[in-house]
């Protein structure tokens, strides 16, 4: 057996070579999961926002959708915190300030950062992907 480390926004190749995923933000691991369920099932907020800023045969637009908000600066970053929760737009100020955060098995092998998932209503997305 061998394994990869494989660091990319490509979804489409992570799709493709990958079995399981572990989803970063500013160094900060969010989520983590088999391809499939993170594909079918993304929790966290930046995995739903990146998942949904890559461009999709079935997408009908010109425009992708844009992650709001930037990076933090290294000598900002509190990493007892979820550190995309400045970055969520659907998410109330109180919320923001919500220490996490360890991450939580959801499911079987499936992990991911902080409660936001929970407590919060995401936009509708349509995700698909995964291996066959």
């Amino acid at each position: 057996n061998a394994g990869v480390i494989l660091i990319t926004h490509d979804l489409g190749v992570v799709a493709e070579v990958a079995d399981t995923v572990a989803v970063m933000y500013a160094g900060q691991l969010v989520e983590k999961a088999s391809v499939e369920e993170l594909f079918q099932n993304p929790k966290h907020p930046y995995t739903r926002s990146l998942l949904r800023s890559n461009p999709s045969a079935e997408t009908v637009s010109d425009d992708l959708y844009v992650i709001p908000g930037s990076v933090p600066s290294l000598s900002e970053i509190e990493y007892d915190k979820d550190l995309f929760l400045a970055r969520v737009p659907w998410m109330k100020e109180e919320a923001q300030k919500v220490i996490s955060e360890k991450m939580t098995e959801i499911s079987s092998n499936h992990f991911v950062r902080g409660q936001a998932w929970k407590k919060f209503e995401f936009p509708d997305q349509k995700l698909k992907g995964g291996k066959k």
